[in-house]
């Protein structure tokens, strides 16, 4: 028996036309179709929206990689100050002779370490702490009386102020405005001196807590001078002999 395809009208809005649409597998097939194509336009929608936004964009973007060329080549043509070091607080104030000589102070100190305690001393056979600092500041030319008290009247004050120290510069301890210790700064807070407690000399820390047979530091004297103007030439006589 002959079939007969029935055609069956639904009523499609498409810009406002009614559209006969076929049955069976050709309206699948329209179905399809029509899904596709909405789904090529939105696709189609979606790479074209960004390129029109982008080529609106575009001659602000050259616009604004312009003016950053323009700044970057201006930055690098300008002229640069050249950098100049400051000189630290210290050494500013102080010439290379003066430096010298206070690092010879120091060194000589520090050899005399663990050179023993002997009352009265005044060589590395043997030191009471104004005999260490008599004979150290004698390696440089520097003359100094016999005594604590008495070296305590020699060079200039300085005040109880470790930030106001230099290294050279002698330590007065004692009680009551009365020198009974003296001792020799070598910088960064530390002492070389000769102690009565240690028996030797050595090498400690000039603030430290109270305890007994600690004297309380009380004042500072400066025999080194910070400038170039003094020239001081080494004893051959007062260096250490190693004994």
């Amino acid at each position: 028996m002959r079939r007969r395809s029935q055609t069956i009208h639904v009523a499609c809005q498409k810009d406002g036309a009614s559209l006969p649409v076929p049955s069976g597998k050709r309206l699948a097939f329209v179905m399809r179709m029509r899904r596709f194509l909405l789904l090529f336009t939105v696709i189609c929608g979606a790479i074209v929206t960004p390129l029109s936004v982008s080529a609106q964009w575009m001659p602000m973007r050259r616009q604004l990689a312009d003016t950053i060329i323009l700044r970057d080549s201006v930055v690098a043509t300008a002229p640069v100050a050249p950098a100049v070091a400051k000189p630290s607080s210290a050494a500013s104030a102080m010439g290379a002779k003066a430096r010298a000589r206070i690092d010879s102070v120091v060194a000589m100190a520090r050899a005399q370490l663990d050179k023993r305690y002997r009352f009265g001393g005044e060589t590395p056979k043997g030191f009471d702490c104004s005999g260490l600092v008599r004979y150290v500041m004698a390696a440089l030319d520097v003359s100094l009386p016999r005594t604590a008290k008495e070296q305590a009247r020699v060079g200039a004050e300085v005040p109880t102020d470790t930030a106001q120290l230099r290294p050279g510069d002698l330590l007065l301890f004692g009680r009551k405005g009365r020198v009974t210790h003296i001792g020799i700064y070598v910088g960064e807070g530390r002492m070389v001196h000769a102690s009565t407690k240690a028996h030797r000399v050595v090498e400690r820390p000039l603030l430290r807590k109270p305890a007994p047979g600690i004297v309380p530091w009380i004042g500072a004297r400066r025999l080194l001078a910070t400038t170039d103007t003094l020239t001081v030439t080494p004893r051959r006589d007062s260096l250490p002999n190693g004994g």
